[in-house]
């Protein structure tokens, strides 16, 4: 199966450019720039329109070089194929939730279904934004890392959405994936503030141990 875009770009996550939003999205962005940052980051790349950099590899073999090195050569490797748009995960927008991911991607044929699928829901999410802010395909990149299976999965704030404070962290996990947190259909454990949690999740003890909750909010309180 031939990718339709193969016109676009591939942009590592180890290079500077995929450090910019108007490049690589919202997502990617601050991905790239936590790994210059020497944060604990997975590897990935980005594929963009080729019209966004003149500095990357485009086209369909630098498509599938990109996902080779991710997937293996038999493509048996699992991958997490995820949107970065300019308006999501941003100081005014999260739109948590809005945007399709697609976990354990397996092989090219369901690796560009999963890109089909990202690239079209920037299409169905184009009404919840203003018309000054209306862009092509809403701004969408294409994130994708390896896929993995999580023990503790969650999310968390530089800023406490909820309350509005920027002195604060806010991190909400549970056990497993954070699907179901994403999507907001499961609260999980949450702590507010960089002091460690006090709340306990459902059937009792912290999904995550106190020493990791600590890196957690040291990681948190980087530039």
């Amino acid at each position: 199966m031939r990718f339709e875009a193969a016109e676009g770009a591939v942009v590592p996550l180890s290079t500077p450019s995929a450090a910019d939003p108007a490049i690589t999205g919202a997502k990617a962005a601050h991905l790239a720039r936590a790994a210059e940052e020497e944060l604990p980051v997975l590897p990935g790349f980005v594929l963009v329109p080729a019209t966004r950099t003149r500095s990357a590899l485009t086209g369909d073999e630098a498509l599938r070089g990109a996902w080779r090195t991710l997937a293996g050569e038999d493509g048996r490797e699992p991958l997490v194929v995820r949107s970065s748009s300019l308006h999501e995960d941003t100081e005014n927008s999260s739109m948590s939730g809005r945007f399709d991911s697609v976990p354990d991607v397996r092989g090219w044929d369901d690796f560009v279904a999963a890109v089909r699928t990202v690239l079209s829901c920037a299409r169905r999410v184009r009404p919840l934004r203003p018309a000054s802010q209306d862009l092509p395909d809403d701004g969408m990149a294409v994130l994708v890392q390896p896929m993995l299976t999580s023990a503790v999965g969650g999310v968390m704030f530089g800023a406490d959405p909820i309350e509005g404070r920027t002195d604060r962290i806010l991190v909400n996990v549970l056990r497993g994936d954070p699907d179901h947190l994403v999507d907001g259909s499961t609260r999980g454990a949450r702590s507010r503030s960089r002091r460690l949690p006090s709340d306990a999740p459902p059937g009792g003890g912290r999904p995550v141990p106190d020493g990791a909750t600590r890196q957690l909010f040291e990681s948190g309180e980087g530039p």
